[in-house]
């Protein structure tokens, strides 16, 4: 199963709710790093490890976008 999906608005959204913009080079919505990074920090992670997961997630976003719809 994929993880990835595209918005209607054009946004790429993750299944853990990380929602990217690729007009914005692929910075994540406010709304979703808060939705994202408070489930990170009720299962322990600290937030080093938030933000880390976040950066990868958002190249991981871009490359899934390239594979796919390019």
């Amino acid at each position: 199963m994929n993880a990835w999906y595209i918005l209607p608005n054009g946004n790429v959204k993750h299944l853990d709710g990380l929602e990217l913009q690729p007009e914005l080079d692929w910075l994540p919505t406010d709304a979703s790093i808060e939705f994202y990074a408070q489930a990170q920090r009720e299962e322990g992670c600290s937030e080093v490890q938030i933000m880390q997961r976040i950066i990868g997630l958002a190249f991981e976003g871009e490359q899934w976008v390239k594979d796919n719809l390019e």
